[in-house]
């Protein structure tokens, strides 16, 4: 995971549990899976600046801990 930064390491997980990535500019990432929608706001590709959760495109949470955005993933 430190070779590869927590930027892909978090793409790769998205992918090992059905996510679709999108890449919307340089800063940020948005993962879909059926309804649910998640976005990544990075600070670099280490470091998140916060994450939001959507579900049926109606806000239900944010974070900025890159262990509640893996738990989300596990959903």
């Amino acid at each position: 995971m430190a070779d590869t930064g927590e930027r892909q390491a978090l793409a790769q997980l998205g992918e090992e549990h059905g996510w679709k990535r999108r890449v919307s500019d340089g800063h940020a990432d948005s993962y879909t899976k059926g309804t649910v929608r998640i976005r990544v706001v990075w600070a670099g590709d280490d470091a998140v600046s916060g994450s939001t959760l959507f579900h049926h495109d109606m806000y239900e949470s944010y974070t900025r801990e890159l262990s509640t955005i893996r738990a989300w993933f596990k959903r």
